[in-house]
């Protein structure tokens, strides 16, 4: 499969990057809900085990598209700028916002302690940040030594297998993760710092497997072969979690807390299989709805200032004190359909706001696309 070709049969991949981004809306609608109800939980496993994972690998594939597009030195300016500017807002400006209304509705002080700050869903600008060089280093290091050109050699005469290739990836992000879990409860008073750089080392080898897809056509191609793979990884790991179940105390301290084994295992394992059945569908995808055209380019501010508007929507939810589910089908609509109207009415309009919240250069004016 040529190089031209190859681009050509994943662009759908585009759609899925923002499909992902949007998914993000279920999520944060249901963090500020104070009941736990099982819809609740049942989405938040499904974001933890499978949406920001699949993201990352769909990043890391759509990167190094991007780069051979535009040169390695071109990209990576963009890409900072692109990455860095909304990262920056949104850590400094929007993140202490979110923290205020947060502290208002739980304690009515709308100066925030510090534990209460934080950097929200920011932290996957950082990680996009992190990697832009993972891509530009796989780059070189095919420029250099035609490292793509041997890894098509070698999975045309070797064959690896594609599930043993999914199990790889994700043993790789379990014990890095594990590492620093361990590190983390070793460090006394820095545990939570440590334990946050998590998200980074657990999405690095999703990110490294979709450039690496990206540059190997005969990867890809061998990957999305068959739908089997994927499943009897995805399987696996469920069977593993339901034997579980089956120890004494039900497997009491598996699936505590975020760093429990189990609950690593499954974030970690499932992401890869589940960007393989991505990678396929994608291939399926020949045109995309100018509805969800629409939307998919309106994708990064509605991720930008979806969860902001989430917790303005539950501070005024509060008085009417209404059932959880009906407040969470408000959350979700209205939310979704202002981040919209932000980016409609404001951000297309003006070149401060999409530099802002798309990090949009002025001076290069451009279509957004998380690329």
């Amino acid at each position: 499969m040529g190089a031209k070709l190859h681009r050509e049969r994943i662009a759908g991949l585009d759609n899925w990057r923002a499909l992902l981004m949007l998914a993000g809306i279920f999520l944060h609608a249901t963090t500020v809900q104070e009941v736990d109800r099982p819809l609740f939980v049942l989405i938040a496993k499904m974001s933890s085990n499978f949406r920001m994972g699949a993201f990352f690998a769909v990043a890391g594939l759509l990167s190094l598209l991007a780069l051979r597009k535009r040169g390695a030195e071109p990209w990576l300016a963009r890409r900072s700028f692109q990455i860095g500017v909304p990262m920056l807002f949104g850590l400094c400006v929007l993140a202490p916002l979110m923290s205020a209304l947060s502290s208002w509705h739980r304690f009515g002080v709308a100066m925030p302690a510090l534990p209460e700050l934080g950097w929200w869903h920011f932290w996957f600008l950082v990680d996009l940040l992190v990697f832009a060089p993972i891509t530009f280093w796989f780059y070189r290091a095919d420029q250099m030594h035609g490292l793509f050109a041997r890894i098509d050699k070698w999975v045309e005469t070797a064959r690896p297998s594609v599930t043993l290739t999914i199990l790889a990836v994700g043993v790789l992000s379990t014990a890095s993760v594990l590492l620093v879990a361990q590190l983390a409860r070793e460090s006394g008073a820095l545990a939570e710092p440590v334990w946050a750089v998590h998200q980074v080392v657990a999405y690095a080898p999703l990110y490294a497997f979709g450039v690496l897809v990206a540059g190997s056509p005969a990867l890809f191609k061998r990957i999305i072969a068959r739908t089997g793979p994927p499943f009897i990884v995805l399987v696996l790991v469920l069977a593993v979690c339901c034997a579980s179940r089956l120890l004494p105390g039900g497997g009491a301290g598996l699936y505590d807390t975020p760093a429990s084994l189990f609950n690593v295992i499954t974030a970690c394992m499932c992401p890869p299989a589940v960007t393989v059945l991505i990678l396929r569908s994608a291939v399926a995808m020949r045109a995309t709805p100018p509805l969800f055209r629409q939307i998919a380019d309106a994708s990064f501010t509605i991720y930008m200032v979806h969860f902001p508007i989430i917790l303005l929507l539950d501070l005024l939810f509060d008085p009417l004190r209404l059932d959880p589910y009906l407040a969470y089908v408000l959350m979700v609509g209205l939310s979704g359909w202002l981040s919209y109207l932000v980016h409609r009415v404001i951000v297309r309009r003006s070149a401060f706001a999409a530099m802002l919240l798309n990090g949009v250069n002025p001076a290069k004016p451009r279509a957004v696309a998380a690329e």
